[in-house]
């Protein structure tokens, strides 16, 4: 009797050799079998019963070839995701979007739940469903949104609408939208979406430029308002002069974004007492959160309550 006879084999650890090359378009991946039915159910299925070799089957290697008909770039983060751990980590670790696109969209058709769930966390650190945490963002102050913003606008919109993860479309919608529609059409934007993302993005930046006014309302709040303003007749004028300038604003498409803190202590600067620089904060924090609060339905989407608890399902089913 050897010593090797009285080894017992892990259970669950124990991989066959077996290996395929993957083919997407003109780049083709060699992988572990045995890796791939662990982490998918789509591929368990489809290794478990090899089809007998053909001779019109293509091989390389002595190895078999199949072909997929993913975009080359997604399969690539998607398998290295499957194979090399520290490749895609759970936020905070930064990751580019278009990774988490592309294996959120692959994790979704092959069944690999970890990763879907992984892709959508980190998406949702970009495209959040809380005010605070849209606050935490990098960039938001940039007027005029770079083409990268509306290309992975886009993308997202696209990735959310076929997963099912509605909860990112909100501020996708509102990112794509925070550029002119002379900027989105000239982008191409729109033409890349389906018919119902198109109209819900047509209808949701009419309803956006609607609503700027609103979120400045503290410009022209009655007297009463700021009862205890130390110079109501200096702060009166300081606001009126910045509402009546309001009217040669352009950047209307970003009402979540274009006021902050520098403006409020340009105020200060120019006069304005305390008393109403408070008052008049309070009044644009309330109005932003009740922005906020309707930006999902300006895009025809359900409740930030409902789209939440789609994302609570979604995350316990997977």
């Amino acid at each position: 009797m050897s010593e090797n006879d009285s080894l017992e084999k892990a259970e669950n650890l124990w991989f066959s050799p077996d290996v395929v090359i993957i083919r997407a378009d003109t780049r083709i991946f060699r992988v572990f079998v045995a890796i791939l039915k662990v982490q998918s159910s789509v591929f368990a299925d489809m290794f478990t019963f090899p089809q007998p070799p053909s001779a019109g089957m293509e091989s390389m290697d002595g190895f078999p070839i199949v072909k997929l008909h993913d975009k080359p770039e997604d399969l690539a983060v998607f398998l290295r995701a499957i194979f090399d751990s520290s490749f895609f980590m759970p936020p905070p670790a930064e990751i580019p979007i278009e990774h988490a696109l592309g294996i959120l969209r692959l994790a979704n058709k092959y069944d690999t739940p970890y990763l879907r769930r992984r892709a959508l966390d980190h998406l949702g650190t970009t495209f959040p469903t809380q005010l605070s945490q849209y606050d935490a963002r990098a960039g938001n102050q940039h007027p005029h949104p770079p083409d990268e913003t509306a290309i992975r606008a886009v993308a997202t919109i696209k990735a959310a609408t076929e997963v099912g993860a509605p909860w990112l479309l909100p501020v996708a919608y509102y990112d794509l939208c925070r550029r002119k529609m002379s900027s989105i059409i000239a982008s191409g934007a729109l033409e890349q979406l389906g018919e119902k993302e198109r109209a819900a993005c047509l209808v949701g930046y009419a309803a956006q430029i609607h609503s700027f006014p609103k979120v400045f309302r503290f410009l022209s709040t009655p007297n009463d308002v700021y009862a205890e303003c130390d110079d109501w007749a200096e702060c009166n004028r300081i606001r009126l002069q910045i509402a009546h300038g309001s009217a040669t604003w352009t950047d209307m498409t970003w009402p979540l974004d274009f006021w902050n803190e520098d403006i409020w202590r340009a105020i200060r600067t120019d006069g304005m007492c305390p008393r109403c620089i408070s008052d008049g904060k309070a009044l644009h924090v309330a109005a932003r959160q009740e922005f906020w609060d309707r930006l999902p339905q300006m895009f025809g989407l359900p409740g930030w309550e409902e789209l939440e608890e789609m994302k609570r399902v979604a995350f316990v089913a997977s």
